[in-house]
């Protein structure tokens, strides 16, 4: 951003002022925006349009509001029925609220309507149905929305109900919505990674992937169900946690831990203590700040304090898990990690069976786990596991035929 009546300083004084100067234009930036949506909003609830074009089927119809806007009219819009196409729309939308095709209807019709033209004829079935929705479309930023999806969910959308003369019904209109979420939650599937994603690889160290229909391929060649293989390792998994040599690897990984220096209980009383002391010098500077004409000085040093302040705390909670870490590997017993073992492979096992908590069970096993070996011609699974200390172990199974050919 460039300023064109920035009066002649010095490098510091002028830095400082640019920097006021764009912190007061993002503000009213911002302000200016919650004002433009709450405006729309206020149409929206008055039954006016907030904008955009009319959907076939429909115009614009222009009233004056009796407001004066720089010389002229303010007008608003609400929708009515263009006869020409509402004939036809009525008819495309009744055929999709009976799951016909986008493209069969079309055809069916013999409209000559691009057949991608009428996605967003589904999407405005509620102002078919003779309401005003607003609020659909997710916020965009940098050319794209933050999750891919291009509409918000459904509980976002604002709706003022029975505001122009409806073409569909509203169980027509929920039959279409339906089948949109239907498609749009298979797209999220189909696209969304699958549990053994990154891990799963064959012998020879070449990947298996998601082959987008929900199955693992290695290459172009020799595929697998991902439940039928995700089934297996899960299986192998707890077979594996639950043996004597598990047991005996992961005792010996926590007595290297609980073996380490412990972290000094004065170490970390001190640091709290400069924690404590830091935050109090922050909140006195702040105090002084705002009793002086020029602050900026000021607020640069609370940056600083802060700055340390931020340093120190991550230290000390870095040195308290350490702390936890070694007070429980030394008292924990051969039952308590048998338990242990089992509430992870409880936990992984239940967030791999929903599609919203398979991403965290992904993490879960990428932490536990090296790689997964799987062998397309036996078909046999080995798993190579990576515990704290750092060493590699493989199952203690060995390879072993789990799937049939």
């Amino acid at each position: 951003m460039i300023y064109r009546n920035v009066p002649d300083a010095d490098p510091v004084t002028e830095m400082l002022l640019k920097s006021i100067l764009q912190a007061m234009d993002e503000w009213h930036s911002l302000t200016s925006r919650q004002k433009g949506l709450a405006g729309m909003a206020e149409n929206v609830r008055q039954g006016w349009r907030a904008g955009g074009k009319a959907p076939r089927g429909y115009r614009l119809e222009y009233q004056a509001t009796g407001a004066i806007r720089d010389g002229q009219p303010v007008l608003k819009s609400r929708l009515v029925i263009d006869d020409e196409t509402a004939g036809d729309a009525r008819n495309y939308l009744q055929l999709r609220a009976q799951g016909v095709a986008r493209g069969m209807a079309v055809a069916k019709l013999g409209l000559r309507w691009p057949a991608t033209s009428t996605h967003s004829m589904d999407w405005q079935a509620l102002t078919y149905a003779g309401h005003t929705v607003w609020n659909m479309h997710a916020e965009r930023h940098g050319g794209g929305t933050l999750d891919g999806e291009k509409r918000r969910p459904r509980a976002e959308w604002m709706i003022q109900r029975h505001t122009h003369e409806a073409l569909i019904t509203d169980d027509e209109a929920e039959a279409i919505l339906a089948q949109q979420e239907r498609a749009r939650q298979g797209r999220r599937v189909r696209a969304s990674p699958l549990l053994l994603t990154g891990l799963l690889v064959a012998p020879d160290g070449a990947p298996w992937h998601s082959d987008g229909c929900g199955h693992y391929r290695l290459g172009k060649g020799k595929k697998f169900a991902s439940a039928r293989v995700e089934a297996a390792v899960l299986g192998r998994i707890a077979e594996d946690l639950a043996s004597e040599s598990t047991i005996e690897h992961l005792r010996a990984a926590m007595e290297t831990v609980a073996s380490a220096d412990v972290v000094d209980g004065r170490k970390l009383a001190g640091m709290e203590r400069q924690v404590a002391t830091l935050t109090a010098r922050i909140a006195r500077t702040i105090d002084l700040a705002a009793e002086m004409d020029d602050p900026a000085p000021i607020l640069r040093r609370v940056k600083d304090l802060e700055h340390q302040r931020a340093e120190l705390a991550e230290g000390l909670e870095r040195l308290r898990a350490q702390r936890e870490e070694a007070t429980y590997a030394a008292t924990a017993d051969v039952n308590e990690t048998r338990a242990l073992l089992r509430r992870l492979f409880a936990q992984i096992q239940e967030q791999s069976q929903e599609a919203e908590s398979r991403a965290a069970a992904r993490l879960s096993l990428q932490s536990m786990l090296e790689r997964i070996e799987l062998d397309p011609l036996t078909p046999a699974v080995r798993l190579h596991y990576a515990v704290q200390t750092g060493d590699k172990m493989a199952s203690p199974r060995g390879f072993e035929p789990l799937l049939q050919p």
